[in-house]
């Protein structure tokens, strides 16, 4: 009897461990592991809003509206991000692990509805337009959020590993 409770606590205290690894248990475990995910994601905002800074600067080079339209391209997908990312990292209150992902589904799917009327005020307002950099620089910010979120879930993937 007293070896199975200390397997059962065990098991419960590794599972405890987990959900406050994946930053669903309650208490300031979450706050504390909400916190780290925002300043990670802040300091990615912050190299993707200087990647396209430089890459206008650059552009400058060549002419006016190519760089206009590559830093344009760069807020349309900085501005939905940086929205999703406050509403799931910063102001979400949810507490239960359905509550955390109904959260994230609005979130998602407000920043695309966000991106989308980004997207229509730019070609509706904006001329001349150079389509080609807006695109390229979207897309490139795009590819290195991919990249930098598959490195940062790798490092935490080995973290829970070693911790398992």
């Amino acid at each position: 009897g007293l070896n199975i409770r200390l397997q059962l606590d065990r098991m419960k205290s590794d599972q405890e461990k987990r959900l406050e690894s994946a930053g669903l248990a309650s208490g300031s475990g979450r706050d504390k592991q909400r916190q780290r995910f925002a300043a990670v994601y802040f300091r990615i905002f912050m190299l993707q809003l200087a990647l396209t800074c430089v890459l206008a600067l650059v552009l400058m080079f060549k002419d006016f509206v190519t760089a206009y339209s590559a830093f344009i391209g760069g807020l349309l997908y900085l501005l939905p991000a940086g929205w999703f990312s406050l509403r799931v990292l910063i102001k979400n209150k949810a507490q239960t692990p359905r509550e955390i992902l109904a959260n994230v589904y609005m979130s998602e799917a407000g920043k695309v509805m966000l991106a989308v009327a980004l997207f229509s005020l730019v070609f509706v307002l904006v001329e001349p337009l150079n389509a080609a950099a807006l695109f390229v620089t979207y897309i490139l910010l795009q590819v290195t959020s991919w990249y930098l979120q598959l490195k940062l879930n790798h490092r935490f993937l080995k973290l829970y590993l070693q911790n398992s």
